[in-house]
This record gives C-alpha cells, sequence and structure tokens, in this order.
C-alpha cells in the first residue's frame, strides 16, 4: 500500500488476485447470458486469467492479433475500472448477421454504419451486465461511461483505455461463439485506487 492509499497491481497476494478473478467471473457469465440472448444463440465465458501488465505493457501481455473490432468504456460510481471488449474479425462477421438478420459480406474494415452500429449497441449491453453483476457482488453502483469504438489493430484500443494506468491487473474473459472459438474478450482493470476498496467490499483486504 503506497502513502496515498493507492494499492499496486504489483503489490497484490496470490488470495486477493483470485477474489477479483472470481469477481470477474461472475461478471463475465452475466454478460455472456446478456449477449446470448441478443444474438440468439449461446455465447460461452472461459474462466478469466488475471494477468499482470506494468505500464505501457498491455499490448505485451495480451499480445493482439488481426484486426478487431473494439469497444472500451471507463467506469465509474463505488469503483472505478478501465473495461475493453474486444471482438475477432471471425466473431463479428457472426455477430454483425445475427444482429442485423441477414450475412455480413464487408470485411471488418469497411465500417459500414449498419454493421458497426449494431456491434456498438451489443457492447453497450455487455459492458451493463458486467459491471451490474460487480455491482451487485460487492454492493455498489457502477456507471459506464459513452463507448469509445476502434476498428482496426488492436493495439490502438488498448492503449486508448489502458495506457495512462502505472500498472494494470487484466481480468481477461475469452468468449466463444458456436462454430467459433475465438469470438472476442472482456478486458477488465480495476484503477489502482479502487483495488483497496474492491479487496474490502471482497473481504480480501
Amino acid at each position: 500500500m503506497t502513502e496515498n492509499g493507492v494499492l499496486s497491481p504489483l503489490m497484490l497476494s496470490a488470495g486477493q488476485v483470485e477474489a477479483l478473478r472470481q469477481l470477474a467471473g461472475l461478471a463475465s457469465a452475466d454478460a455472456a447470458r446478456s449477449l446470448g440472448k441478443l444474438l440468439g444463440t449461446s455465447v460461452d465465458a472461459d474462466v478469466p486469467k488475471a494477468q499482470v501488465a506494468p505500464r505501457g505493457g498491455v499490448a505485451k501481455v495480451l499480445k493482439p492479433d488481426g484486426p478487431s473490432f473494439a469497444v472500451h468504456f471507463t467506469v465509474d460510481g463505488g469503483a472505478r475500472l478501465r473495461w475493453l471488449l474486444q471482438i475477432t474479425e471471425q466473431g463479428a462477421t457472426l455477430m454483425g448477421g445475427l444482429l442485423l438478420g441477414q450475412p455480413v459480406l464487408e470485411p471488418l474494415g469497411s465500417r459500414v454504419p449498419m454493421y458497426t452500429s449494431a456491434l456498438a449497441e451489443a457492447a453497450n449491453i455487455v459492458v451493463s451486465s458486467y459491471v451490474g453483476g460487480v455491482g451487485a457482488a460487492v454492493g455498489v453502483t457502477l456507471v459506464p461511461s459513452i463507448p469509445h469504438v476502434e476498428i482496426g489493430p488492436l493495439e490502438r484500443a488498448l492503449h486508448a483505455c489502458f495506457g495512462d494506468l502505472d500498472s494494470a491487473l487484466l481480468l481477461v474473459t475469452d468468449l466463444r461463439l458456436p462454430g467459433v472459438r475465438s469470438a472476442g474478450r472482456i478486458v477488465a482493470a480495476p484503477e489502482q485506487d479502487s483495488l483497496p476498496r474492491l479487496l474490502k467490499l471482497l473481504g480480501a483486504a
């Protein structure tokens, strides 16, 4: 713990990391159910992984590969989080087709307005379910910001979402759709000044 009450992710104990990882698991399950209802198909959320990234090192830790549709938010209220939904090109094609009710033939970078707005709206529903799950588990109200959409190399979105954090505990949940093993992933990172409060609420301070 630093003098100003900010807890560095690098100083978390194994038990504290596990408590936050389990919290992410509950929230991810809620988010996957909501996305599945919206798409009319099953969405599987893997068990979250917890990874610590130093300042500027998020892309090295997550190893982005290929173009993607990414939406990121800042989450405020009883705790502050950074939150990002990455949808792979294959995942975006399937989700876009299910949301629009017709096959998507354009590549991800074509920026077809209906296609991108449908995916952005899906991201709004996913983030609302995720932060609702976190809030319900720890008894706080969390509010996501307006979405920021990035299409193309994922590094840009990762830098925009997490780049100013001194270090970050990344809670990473891979998402799978029928026939699409890597449809996308959710990446959440509590801000350092919120870590002590979240851990206290979880009984892991």
